[in-house]
């Protein structure tokens, strides 16, 4: 069902993330949420090795550097890939925003539940692994720029390469929604002061 006006418009709160707080939409990766893993006998003393980190994908893995500025506030698109979860790594001293709906695929839902979307502050030198099917937006700075590393897989990337403009999409790992067309809400990030 496609919707062709907005009736509401929700400006989304914004969420400092910790592992608490991040966990309906992901994982909060980094040293204050360290968890020793695996022991390897060859750097005793100097390397504690931790945790895998579960990334899922399907065929091959793509990394990829982004520089992300401050955009308009309103939120176009939202997707969610069933076969990847998404892992953003933020690189220097700065934050990033991503706008994150939990998973509700499992309940056949075709969009996001609005009510549980949040603008979530990715804390400078944190990764965020998102859960399958998580619906989000691209990062974006909360200040004047951030840089990005963004763990793919080779179908997602292709799939919206493959895109000759900005459309709703529905293949390769792919399912991206305009938000405001298909549920009549129009959303807004919340940026940080």
């Amino acid at each position: 069902m496609v919707v062709s006006q907005v009736h509401t418009r929700i400006e989304l709160e914004l969420v400092d993330a910790t592992p608490q707080t991040i966990q309906p939409v992901g994982e909060l990766i980094g040293p204050n949420n360290f968890q020793a893993g695996l022991s390897i006998p060859f750097y005793t003393g100097s390397v504690i090795e931790g945790q895998p980190i579960n990334f899922h994908h399907t065929g091959r893995a793509v990394i990829r550097c982004a520089k992300v500025f401050r955009r308009a506030p309103v939120v176009t698109w939202l997707e969610r890939h069933l076969g990847l979860s998404q892992l953003f790594i933020g690189l220097g001293q700065k934050p990033y925003l991503m706008v994150l709906a939990p998973p509700n695929h499992a309940q056949g839902c075709e969009t996001p539940d609005l009510a549980q979307a949040r603008t979530y502050r990715i804390p400078a030198g944190a990764a965020l692994l998102l859960h399958l099917g998580t619906w989000h937006d691209f990062p974006i700075a909360a200040e004047d720029e951030a840089t990005i590393i963004t763990m793919n897989s080779e179908e997602v990337v292709q799939a919206l390469a493959s895109m000759p403009a900005p459309a709703e999409m529905q293949h390769g790992d792919v399912y991206k929604i305009d938000v405001a067309q298909r549920t009549g809400t129009q959303l807004v990030v919340r940026y940080p002061d």
